[in-house]
């Protein structure tokens, strides 16, 4: 019998031993399982911060630099390209409803021409006549330089005459007057000074 109850306590305690290491087990486990479950919810964490980082510099370039947008970067005026607009490309930039009319500029805005003298006298002098048109030119620049006054205000028309027996004559004609009137008028100045003059009809 004491042999009997001592091998049933030996059971006993074998069995505790075991339960007891058992326990011990599974309390490690799950500490260590602990453990892992908080390594990754930081490693989670930490992912989820670096894509909403990403994300941020994601939207910061499609956005532009702010510095740049605060600082706009200045055109060079000789980059810039302009053209004329019309009735049509004004009224196309027009607000709806709108019609733009273009008026041209004034007398005074139009840029200055040089006056176009025309001649429109039907009278001249009669000064001289020369046997070439080059005779004829010269004879002219040498009227101007000895008569400056008399000559000042009137245009070289050179007229050729074709007379029967002595060939084609090249008349020196002072002009233009607008009538025989004013002609005779200059004449009497050149007849003054001993120069041949008559008016005569262009």
């Amino acid at each position: 019998m004491p042999i009997r109850r001592y091998s049933s306590l030996f059971v006993v305690l074998l069995c505790s031993s075991l339960v007891l290491s058992g326990c011990g087990s599974v309390y490690d486990d799950t500490k260590g399982w602990g453990v892992d479950l908080w390594e990754d919810i930081k490693k989670g964490s930490k992912k989820a911060a670096n894509s909403t980082k990403e994300a941020l510099d994601s939207l910061a370039e499609k956005d532009g630099d702010p510095e740049e947008a605060d600082n706009p970067k200045k055109v060079d005026g000789d980059q810039i390209e302009t053209t004329a607009l019309d009735a049509n490309d004004v009224n196309s930039v027009a607000p709806k409803g709108q019609k733009i009319t273009l008026f041209p500029l004034k007398n005074s805005e139009k840029i200055a021409q040089p006056p176009v003298i025309k001649a429109t006298g039907k009278y001249a002098v009669h000064l001289s006549s020369n046997k070439s048109k080059a005779s004829a030119e010269k004879e002219w620049v040498e009227l101007k330089n000895v008569f400056p006054k008399e000559t000042n205000g009137l245009t070289l028309r050179l007229k050729a005459v074709k007379i029967t027996g002595k060939g084609t004559f090249y008349r020196v004609l002072g002009g233009t007057f607008d009538d025989r009137t004013e002609a005779n008028k200059a004449c009497e100045a050149f007849e003054r000074k001993k120069q041949y003059c008559m008016a005569v009809k262009l």
